[in-house]
């Protein structure tokens, strides 16, 4: 405080010299880089070349200090479009020896310093095109407060066909994982070979239903099958670990582990982990690695020997996966978590690897809001809290942003969207509550070290030394974790479920003695379906909270302190709280402080309003209730020199991206610069300003703040709304053009190109043959979407009768012609994943002289592979296609007619043809084979049938396309959906057909009315162009029932414009080409 005049001398002196001294500077990321992709300039003129700012200078290829790649680094300014690094991944320190990442009981520590690694799951390759929204969505978890992202890698997708490795385009992870390393934080590397996370096959590629191995084992077999992909991802993953600079901070071998058949008596399969371990070794992977045991049950844990891994973990889903839930389960939180895992893993920290942040929903169900409202704030304060209670100190939200299963992605039970109730919602946007309660947890961790060393006493409230609560017929529990800097406690109801408001004391034991509280109260209360963590001995900003019935957010210690405190309206707390000042200054507004030698004390009740206490006009207290408390960001400063400031405090704004100073020559600080996104006219305060800052820059403008009477800066930040809310009429406004996309019943249509059946399958331990030649789809190497069979047969009888097994997945269809002639359909039915017809075919025409050739044509909808996840099931395996079939006489008894079956599937099949959309985009209806759905493709002219008007008047399968086009104002991140206008009116007339989405080629909405529940697709930008840039939309419809279909009205659905300053397609050099129609010579 002496020096406190010198340096305000100093700011004066600044002030009156800053017009002579030299340029402001802005420090910048030592490295903001990106792959130096091409962009296509294909039909319809693409997106337009990114554009550096005016003042910058032009790229230059520089050598990417992890991968020796080249790649392309902006040596502008970023603040105008990108959000850089806040927090550096720590580098190692001069001199120091050994891994970077190590371990004991209590924590992870890099470089010698305690961690807790708080993490949030997002799947990339849930957001496909536009590795920009990557870049977005990791900001907004950064800006949450957590540290690390969790990833899995679906081998599926990287070696599509055995023994390649496609890594092209949006699927590269080196843009995935630089960009997690720009935004801070760590990443936990999932890469399997199984994944589950309700992808087709649980991520295994189709190509393994042609083996015969007992999957997920130590089967020679299989492992054979498995070592590309395994060898590959690890030596990928070691390349980007933290020991060599990387943010790869966790490896996880294999997924959930944890169960086999009762007939499969080789489980656990401690060898085949000991295989996966070993690869990853011999990859030089040195960072920890881990497993994720669906439950404690003690898998692979170390100490085991053969197959242990160095971390053990487990997933924790107390509240099971089932959106349709009307309450929470009874005795779902768990209280001997902590004695599980010291008496499976003593000398590991306790590690989650997963703990639901929402749910997944399935075809048939509630769809998601349903599951936002189960899966919500209150869920989360009161499960992970309990999980905090157990000493958790690796811990991973799934999923904190869903994404979408796009292009055929999802297993059979899931529908397209993925949005999970995650705190980020599939569109992107943040307005969850859960979203915000998150930041307060996650905020409350970066600023409390001393968690990390603090051990659980889980004996509870009766067994813990010198602690009593007193509550209301004994409702509430309490568990303690002790440490060196702080003690923790964990308040809750001891029936979970309470939602009544309980009345409690506490008797708390701290240094200064036993406080019996509250002291100038009955009682305090905690609500219904609460929990809280409170302290004691908390040290803050040289300060110690000696105890506090209310939750600390976060504080700051930079030129004065500020701590945020925060709970429920109507709450009434206590805090007291020692200091160096015998006679301390008090101010406060909302509430009562009580001065002693060197000790403060506080009660307050907490109301709408903020309120706020300063003691000395030093520590300035500010008194939240938890709506006003989600307003707060914590954000990472750049360091500065010897300024020392390492982050500032922001109340309000929408989203709070980053923060970093600007200095003159020498190193002075003399301006702030923040980055954030708005969504309405906002009054930001910024507390713990750099000491020496004058200017305030808001998203590149600069702007005029006041300073409040707490030192704070305060500026208004106007929205200047958009009208980004305009959309053409999909109905009537685009020109429809349409095409039949079932040609294959015609008699002169030409199906030499097809693949013939003549192959045998290696399927036999999951479907034996029962026909002459395999009819399995995955054994001619289509895995995804629409399977088509043509069946050629000569009549031999007048009278006979088609038996007909088909399987496709839970919800699939099929439908029958002869040739032009509709037969039947099953067009599903969510309690089988298969269908056995007889159907007694019309009249043969016979001609013995003459053979007459008839021809089946038969659509099999693919609705996506089984997961693997019990082993020794091996469902995965379970096929697609024809299972059975037979042209039997009228008797039923024998089979009369042979036939000839050809069959297709995606165009290629293994070999696919699309390689910026993937393996798993399209299936093998004729205008996706064609690659009609692709933008460039030609219109049919033909205008005559409305897909929503008109549709179809019989079975079959249509095929509409149409131009769209959408200006908006770039600077406003809009989200777009297209809704299907379901009426009771709509779903008959839709008489049981289901349609997928294409949208520039990717398909992204498979609609199935009969299901539901999803009418509504999010299309995320960079997919769908909202810059004047022309659209290729198209539809297909397969309408499987007589009478034909029509699909209900759609429209498009806009969001509230974000002004926002996240990267945008085509603003960097890493935005992906794309790929347009070529005229795919040979398909048919």
């Amino acid at each position: 405080m002496a020096r406190l005049p010198s340096i305000i001398a100093m700011i004066l002196a600044l002030s009156l010299m800053a017009p002579a001294l030299a340029t402001v500077h802005y420090i910048m990321p030592n490295y903001t880089w990106q792959l130096n992709h091409t962009i296509s300039s294909g039909p319809g003129g693409g997106l337009p070349l990114p554009q550096l700012p005016a003042n910058s200078s032009t790229s230059t290829p520089v050598s990417n200090p992890i991968t020796n790649s080249t790649s392309n680094f902006y040596t502008s300014s970023p603040f105008s479009y990108y959000n850089y690094n806040q927090e550096r991944i720590k580098v190692r320190p001069e001199g120091w020896q050994g891994p970077a990442v190590t371990y004991d009981n209590n924590s992870l520590s890099v470089y010698g310093e305690r961690i807790m690694l708080y993490s949030g799951e997002f799947h990339y390759f849930r957001l496909p095109r536009s590795p920009e929204l990557w870049c977005d969505v990791l900001a907004k978890i950064k800006a949450m407060g957590f540290n690390a992202v969790s990833i899995y890698v679906p081998w599926m997708m990287l070696e599509p066909l055995r023994g390649e490795w496609d890594e092209v385009g949006w699927f590269d992870l080196d843009l995935f994982i630089g960009f997690a390393q720009t935004n801070g934080l760590y990443v936990i590397a999932r890469p399997g070979p199984y994944i589950n996370g309700e992808v087709t096959g649980g991520g295994l590629p189709g190509w393994l239903q042609r083996t015969t191995p007992t999957l997920r084992t130590a089967d020679l077999e299989f492992l054979q099958a498995a070592e590309n992909y395994v060898v590959r991802v690890a030596n990928f993953m070691a390349k980007w670990q933290v020991d060599n600079g990387g943010p790869v901070i966790l490896y996880q071998v294999e997924n959930e582990y944890s169960m086999s058949t009762d007939s499969y008596k080789g489980f656990p399969d401690n060898g085949y982990m000991q295989w996966l371990i070993e690869k990853a070794k011999n990859a030089s992977i040195t960072i920890p690695i881990i497993n994720n045991d669906a439950w404690p049950a003690g898998n692979s844990r170390p100490g085991i020997g053969v197959g242990e891994v160095d971390i053990y973990g487990h997933d924790l889903y107390p509240f099971g996966l089932d959106c349709s839930a009307k309450d929470w389960p009874e005795n779902a939180t768990y209280t001997d978590l902590w004695s599980k895992h010291i008496g499976m893993s003593p000398g590991t920290p306790y590690t989650i690897p997963e703990v639901p942040g929402g749910a997944y929903d399935t075809w048939g169900s509630v769809g998601y809001d349903e599951c936002v409202k189960l899966f919500d704030d209150v869920q989360a304060r009161v499960l992970f809290k309990n999980s905090y209670a157990a000493g958790v100190k690796v811990f991973n939200v799934y999923m904190i942003f869903g994404g979408t299963n796009w292009g055929n992605l999802g297993n059979p039970y899931v529908y397209t969207s993925y949005d999970y109730g995650a705190a980020i919602a599939e569109d992107r946007t943040i307005g969850r509550p859960k979203y915000s309660e998150l930041k307060l947890q996650a905020n409350f961790f970066k600023v409390t070290p001393g968690y990390l060393a603090a051990m659980p006493f889980e004996n509870m409230t009766e067994g813990i030394v010198g602690f009593q609560m007193n509550s209301t017929d004994d409702k509430l529990v309490a568990t303690q974790l002790t440490g060196d800097f702080g003690t923790f406690y964990v308040i809750r109801h001891r029936d979970y479920r309470q939602t009544d408001d309980v009345a409690f004391s506490l008797k708390l034991p701290t240094a200064s003695g036993r406080w019996h509280l509250p002291a100038r109260s009955a009682n305090f209360v905690l609500s219904g379906r609460d929990s809280k963590l409170l302290v004691t001995d908390y040290p803050f900003g040289g300060f110690f909270m000696t105890y506090c019935s209310a939750e600390i957010l976060t504080w700051n210690s930079y030129n004065k302190t500020t701590i945020v405190i925060y709970g429920n309206i109507g709450e009434y707390h206590e805090l007291r709280f020692t200091h160096p000042w015998a006679d301390p200054i008090l101010e406060s507004s909302g509430v009562n402080l009580f001065a002693d030698i060197n000790t403060t004390a506080a009660q307050w009740t907490i109301g709408p309003d903020r309120q706020w206490a300063v003691i000395n006009n030093y520590v300035y207290m500010h008194f939240e209730n938890r709506k006003s408390a989600y307003k707060y960001w914590t954000v990472d400063l750049v360091p500065a020199y010897s300024e020392g400031a390492s982050s500032i405090i922001v109340y309000g704004g929408y989203l709070i991206r980053s923060a970093a100073e600007t200095w003159l020559e020498g190193g002075i600080t003399t301006g702030l610069i923040l980055m954030g996104d708005f969504n309405e006219t906002t009054t930001l305060e910024i507390m713990n300003v750099p000491l020496l800052a004058r200017t305030l820059t808001v998203n590149s403008d600069p702007v005029n703040y006041t300073v409040n009477e707490h030192g704070n800066w305060v500026v208004t930040i106007d929205y200047k709304s958009a009208d980004n809310t305009g959309t053409p009429d999909l109905v009537t406004g685009l020109e429809w053009n349409y095409r039949d996309c079932l040609p294959e019943i015609q008699s002169d249509y030409d199906d030499s190109g097809w693949l013939r059946s003549v192959l045998m399958t290696n399927n036999t331990d999951t479907a034996p043959a029962y026909t002459p030649t395999s009819l399995y789809g995955s054994d001619y190497g289509f895995h995804t979407g629409v399977l088509v069979f043509r069946g050629h047969f000569q009549a031999a009888r007048v009278k006979a009768a088609l038996n007909l097994y088909t399987q496709g997945g839970r919800g699939f269809a099929v439908s029958v012609w002869l040739n032009d002639q509709f037969l039947y359909s099953f067009d599903g039915n969510l309690g089988t994943e298969g269908n056995d017809t007889l159907y007694y075919l019309p009249d043969l025409e016979v001609n013995y002289d003459n053979l007459v050739n008839y021809n089946l044509t038969i659509l099999v909808d693919n609705m996506g592979l089984e997961e693997n996840l019990i082993v020794g099931a091996n469902r995965m395996k379970s096929p697609r296609g024809i299972m059975n079939y037979g042209i039997f006489d009228e008797t039923v008894h024998n089979i009369v007619m042979p036939i000839d079956w050809k069959l297709t599937g995606n165009w290629k099949g293994e070999y696919y043809a699309d390689k910026v959309r993937g393996p798993l985009n399209e299936g093998g209806l004729f205008a996706e084979r064609m690659g009609y759905h692709l933008p460039g493709a030609p219109l049919s002219g033909d205008t005559s049938k409305n897909p929503f008007k008109d549709g179809l008047d019989k079975p079959g399968v249509g095929f509409w396309s149409a131009k769209l086009t959408i200006n908006w104002d770039r600077i406003y991140d809009t989200p777009l959906s297209f809704v299907f206008q379901e009426t009771d009116e709509s779903k008959r007339a839709a008489n049981g057909c289901r349609a997928w989405l294409y949208v520039n080629g990717y398909q992204f909405g498979r609609y199935i009315p009969k299901f539901g529940p999803q009418n509504e697709f999010h299309v995320p930008d960079g997919i769908i162009y909202t810059n004047g840039t022309e659209n290729h939309i198209a539809i297909a419809m397969w309408a499987p029932n007589e009478g034909g279909a029509k699909l209900p009205w759609l429209s498009l659905k806009s969001g509230h414009p974000v002004r926002s300053t996240r990267i945008w397609p085509g603003d960097m050099n890493s935005f992906v080409a794309e790929s347009y129609y070529d005229g795919r010579e040979g398909s048919y």
